[in-house]
């Protein structure tokens, strides 16, 4: 393989690993804006912390929504909860219940959501409210998931497959990118190697929930992806 068509492959790893973790970033921002004002009712509560979504449903499976509870005291805990799940008119619904949970551990609670729980036309969208008692005060969080056709793949194939694609996008067209060629490298290391890490960080911010450090992640992404383009192309 000559250096010209090295260089355009090093180039091609390199953004699609950044084009795949920033679409993949901002399905997760857009999926807890759309969570966040749906169930917005001006009161906020202490955030509970054990509420886990898939990031995208395909329209024909079953999303599995889970919810842990952690109680770190040394007194048992009474969990009271109230889940509400998007719907469209009157098919919106309510799941509540109690765990009790002893001291230093976890349980989890699971249930399932499908394209019967669809509203805002492709979106999936959870509340939990735990109730306060002598151990902990109120709490709540919210999630969404993006119901879409992608390939025929089920939501936890797309999710995966989109995060290995990104980081060995990043990683391996930054690798082969120098390797390609050193002199342009020295020319302009810091933009491209910066917006790779941007993009690593805010996959990790998403994952994490992170939503404050993700979003202006975000912006920096679309800013870097300009400038490092010139380079690429020049």
């Amino acid at each position: 393989m000559n250096r010209r068509s090295f260089l355009i492959l090093s180039r091609a790893f390199f953004f699609m690993g950044v084009v795949i973790g920033f679409a993949r970033s901002v399905v997760a921002i857009w999926d807890n804006l759309e969570a966040t004002d749906y169930y917005f009712t001006g009161g906020t509560h202490a955030p509970f912390k054990g509420l886990l979504c898939p990031l995208v449903m395909a329209p024909n499976e079953k999303g599995i929504i889970t919810a842990v509870f952690n109680n770190p005291t040394d007194d048992e805990d009474n969990f009271l909860y109230r889940t509400e799940v998007s719907g469209k008119a009157f098919s919106k619904r309510k799941i509540e219940g109690q765990i009790v949970v002893p001291p230093h551990q976890a349980k989890t609670f699971r249930f399932t959501v499908d394209a019967n729980d669809v509203d805002l036309m492709f979106f999936i969208l959870v509340k939990i409210t735990i109730l306060p008692n002598s151990i902990h005060p109120s709490q709540e969080a919210t999630c969404g998931m993006l119901v879409a056709n992608i390939l025929g793949l089920t939501g936890s194939q797309v999710s995966l497959t989109t995060l290995i694609l990104s980081i060995l996008g990043v990683v391996i067209g930054l690798l082969l990118w120098e390797r390609a060629d050193p002199k342009v490298n020295r020319d302009h290391p810091r933009i491209v190697q910066f917006l790779g890490l941007v993009v690593l960080l805010t996959l990790l911010a998403t994952y994490m929930s992170w939503w404050v450090v993700a979003t202006p992640l975000a912006v920096i992404i679309i800013l870097l992806m300009i400038i490092s383009l010139r380079f690429a192309f020049a």
